[in-house]
């Protein structure tokens, strides 16, 4: 039986930051997870000369983030090469009026190039009610402080924005779609008001996009091999069967192999539930902490194509469609999961990482083109499938003339707990993320990286952090290694 001073379950994008910086610190780390390599659902595949990811990523903000702060303090930032969004193009909006217009802007938030976002949402500079009311919520989002931010976790993004009064249809649609399902895989009438504010402030600073030559596993790869380097153990292609609890505290794992490890702290980023229910076992826990733990909502999922083509199509990395209206509500995902409606008016993501050096064979590109759905593994992708492909159409139809898609492949969601967390509960496992960004459980009310038992942390989407996707987790692996650091100081 090995002795560590941490044990981390999971090299996704969190225990991964947390594993490497906690090993950077002079902790002996084991660091294992059930995939070949590190990088959780963003891990990157090599396949027939292409680099990507199974499933689309945005990388937000584009500067100054956590990434950096990351590759830095571990000094790898040279082993890791920045691509930013400023050099390739953030990307190109399509947005479609009730009457089947389509408008586009190729986005960009600085003066006075940002103006053109006018024409993009239908609004003419002769509309000046709806200019004045324009401007008079985007400067309420964008100059709200920090403590007036933290009293909008009582009210969903939907209902908020709602209460500031009428405004023009697309301009509605836009932010809603954008910083609610867009930012956070959620509708905005469950996404908390506050996050979708933060999202909006950082985005309007002029964020951007970024992204790392060998894809964001990749990067990944790169800051998990300090493990090693630093003394502690890296074990892929290794599940962990349970958590050790002794008189009330962490003791160590046992992996499905039968293998023992030791350690006085283990930091989970295998999921919050899964830890809770399936690793370590209810009985260990409060009934109190452990319904709350179930009860927690997922995010959504997202089902579509990837495309391999023959030759380019794309010239922007990031390609929306926003149909006049996509600012769903969660029931009405609910109701195509049952069967009594199809989709028909969804934010279809088209986008592509082969605009990026060595991402791809020369003169060919690997295209994402989904759509969210429930985050249930048995989703059927038949119908969401079709709608895709009516939406590509109307903005990028040269992708299906004959002879440039030279292979198809389907992401469903039943591919999501092989990279992500395990399935445990019905209609859970696809979630691109895991807990979702909703009410009752976002900011303040985000679950706490400790847990009841002595030891025992929960690291990467689903405990505290703020972001997109892998920087909110990135974000929580920050938090969690400075509590166990501190935890150590004071042992």
């Amino acid at each position: 039986m090995k002795k560590y001073d941490v044990i981390v379950i999971g090299a996704g994008p969190g225990g991964t930051t947390a594993a490497s910086l906690l090993a950077h610190s002079g902790k002996k780390v084991l660091l294992l997870d059930k995939n070949p390599k590190p990088g959780g659902r963003m891990m990157t595949i090599h396949k027939d000369g292409f680099s990507y990811e199974m499933f689309p990523i945005n990388c937000v903000p584009q500067h100054n983030s956590l990434f950096e702060k990351l590759s830095k303090t571990l000094g790898k930032q040279d082993e890791v090469k920045l691509i930013l969004g400023d050099d390739f193009g953030i990307g190109k909006l399509f947005y479609e009026n009730e009457n089947g217009k389509i408008t586009s802007w190729r986005m960009g938030y600085q003066f006075p190039g940002v103006l053109k976002i006018l024409g993009f949402l239908g609004v003419k500079p002769w509309h000046f009610k709806s200019l004045v009311q324009m401007a008079r919520v985007a400067g309420k989002l964008r100059s709200m402080r920090e403590e007036e931010i933290n009293e909008l976790y009582q009210i969903s993004a939907m209902e908020y924005l709602d209460s500031l009064g009428p405004m023009p249809a697309g301009f509605r649609t836009f932010l809603l779609a954008t910083f609610g399902e867009g930012a956070f895989e959620m509708p905005s009438d469950h996404v908390a008001a506050g996050e979708m504010v933060k999202m909006f402030q950082q985005t309007i600073a002029g964020s951007g996009g970024r992204y790392y030559e060998g894809g964001v596993g990749h990067f990944f790869e790169v800051m998990a091999s300090t493990v090693l380097e630093k003394g502690g153990d890296l074990q892929m292609n290794t599940r962990v069967k349970s958590i050790q609890i002794t008189n009330g505290k962490v003791s160590g794992v046992t992996t499905e192999s039968g293998e023992t490890y030791n350690a006085p702290v283990v930091i989970s980023n295998a999921g919050i539930r899964q830890t809770v229910v399936k690793l370590v076992g209810e009985e260990f826990f409060e009934k109190d902490y452990v319904e709350r733990i179930k009860a927690l909502e997922s995010n959504l999922a997202c089902v579509g194509y990837r495309y391999f083509t023959s030759r380019p199509v794309l010239t922007e990395p990031m390609n929306v469609l926003f149909p006049e209206g996509c600012a769903s509500k969660y029931e009405e995902f609910e109701a195509i999961e049952r069967g009594e409606s199809k989709p028909e008016r969804g934010y279809i993501y088209l986008g592509t990482t082969s605009l990026y050096p060595n991402m791809a064979p020369v003169g060919q590109q690997v295209i994402y083109a989904v759509v969210s759905c429930m985050p249930d593994p048995k989703v059927d992708p038949k119908c969401y499938l079709e709608y895709i492909e009516r939406g590509v159409r109307k903005i990028a139809p040269e992708l299906y003339e004959p002879g440039v898609i030279s292979r198809t492949e389907i992401m469903t969601t039943a591919i999501v707990p092989g990279l992500g967390n395990d399935a445990i509960f019905p209609g859970q496992g696809g979630e691109s993320y895991g807990i979702a960004n909703s009410l009752g459980q976002a900011g303040p009310q985000r679950p706490k990286a400790e847990t009841p038992i002595d030891g025992l942390y929960i690291v990467g989407n689903d405990a505290e952090g703020f972001g997109l996707g892998t920087h909110q987790a990135v974000d929580s692996g920050f938090k969690v290694y400075e509590k166990v650091m501190e935890r150590m100081e004071k042992a």
